[in-house]
């Protein structure tokens, strides 16, 4: 596709949204509101198409952090809403490693004192900075959390943020198609829950409550390689963007998304069968765990549960998964929980997914069961198993995501 077409197709998507939007506030009187699961593409883009820079949370409310920059720097006031200036307030050659902390009455930079709540780090175009010994590309948020904690967001381009993502969720050795298709369906789940947190202090977690991020340390050349050839592709729906969910293995079957999270159905989140996952350790597994530490558990968890006495499942998906759980306790009282919330109370880790048969074993529940992950989209071990049967990576979208299309949004790298 050459440059004008894709500006053509950009036009014709933001004409479509801006329709969409139009019709939205005249059914909105007479229509009850529904949950947003989409969003518009160009909530994440700057007037000329190139997206917003990423704003990942990398510290949380931290007592302090250390920071350093290897290049020349400056350190400035938020610009103001709608204005891309901001009133410089320090900067230099090198920023040698010094504490960013805060005090009662400033944001504490090595020896420098701001009284404001609020300092931007910014490096050249292709700088970077280290955070308590871990380098990231792009510049710094440094933001008052509290009388006396911190809060540190990575704020950098797009493309750059995706370097790392793809080596924190896949493989260097997996096949293109496989890197391809990640590094679009992180793009689109970036971009939609940058367009749905535009007005909060940051967009995205660098853990798996958004998606892994590890800063340089994760990159490598096959990542780079994957992202700079998709560069501002992603999957729209109805020309909308949509939660890319994903997940490790799914076992032979991906779930729809209703049935795990507290969405709304959306067609690219259907469920779909899948036999490309195989080669993943977690496409069958066993776990045995003693009734007392599930007890424990559930306990720890909030739940009224002395003695776990039995444990079956109550309800399953029409792929398999369980809904719910029954839980036999002491007094012959029976507990039914959510199979999701089951699964977390004991241990994401410790039991892979909610698709599994439990067996009693008397002291102890034997989990059989499938798949590492809540099973909704994208099946990543799917993905890999799909391009090494010769798939590419548009058809490995088609699978995963029915529905759905891959539109070019913008060209390069983005904005930092």
């Amino acid at each position: 596709m050459t440059r004008r077409m894709r500006r053509a197709t950009r036009r014709a998507i933001l004409a479509s949204v801006a329709m969409g939007i139009v019709v939205a506030g005249v059914l909105a009187s007479s229509c009850a509101p529904k949950p947003r699961v989409t969003q518009a593409p160009f909530v994440a883009t700057k007037p000329d198409g190139a997206p917003h820079p990423a704003r990942v949370l990398i510290l949380e409310a931290v007592p302090q952090a250390t920071v350093a920059v290897g290049g020349p720097y400056t350190l400035a006031l938020p610009a103001d809403k709608g204005s891309e200036a901001s009133r410089v307030l320090a900067g230099g050659q090198v920023l040698v490693a010094s504490v960013a902390r805060v005090s009662a009455a400033a944001l504490i930079v090595g020896e420098r004192h701001f009284p404001d709540n609020e300092v931007v780090l910014t490096t050249g175009p292709d700088g970077a900075v280290t955070v308590d010994g871990k380098r990231y590309r792009g510049g710094l948020i440094l933001r008052r959390a509290g009388e006396d904690k911190l809060s540190v967001v990575n704020v950098l381009r797009i493309e750059d943020y995706l370097y790392s993502v793809l080596g924190g969720e896949t493989y260097a050795s997996w096949p293109a198609a496989a890197l391809e298709a990640q590094a679009i369906v992180a793009r689109s789940y970036a971009m939609w829950r940058m367009a749905q947190r535009r007005e909060q202090p940051f967009d995205l977690y660098a853990t798996v409550l958004d998606q892994r991020y590890e800063g340089m340390a994760s990159e490598g050349p096959s990542f780079r390689s994957a992202v700079d050839r998709t560069a501002g592709a992603v999957l729209l729906y109805q020309m909308q963007l949509f939660r890319c969910y994903y997940h490790s293995t799914c076992g032979g079957h991906t779930e729809a998304v209703e049935n795990v999270f507290p969405d709304p159905p959306l067609l690219p989140l259907s469920a779909v069968p899948c036999q490309y996952c195989k080669g993943s350790k977690h496409f069958r597994w066993q776990v045995t765990i003693p009734k007392g530490e599930l007890a424990d558990a559930l306990r720890k968890n909030g739940a009224s549960v002395q003695q776990v006495v039995s444990l079956s499942v109550g309800r399953r998906t029409e792929a398999g998964r369980a809904l719910a759980v029954v839980v036999g306790v002491e007094g012959g009282r029976e507990l039914v929980m959510p199979a999701g919330d089951f699964r977390l109370a004991v241990g994401a880790r410790r039991l892979p997914s909610a698709w599994f048969e439990a067996k009693d074993l008397r002291t102890r529940i034997e989990f059989d069961g499938r798949g590492w992950g809540h099973g909704v989209g994208m099946c990543q071990w799917g993905a890999k198993g799909m391009a090494d049967a010769g798939s590419s990576t548009a058809e490995i979208l088609r699978h995963y995501y029915p529905g759905a299309e891959v539109q070019r949004l913008y060209d390069g790298r983005g904005s930092s």
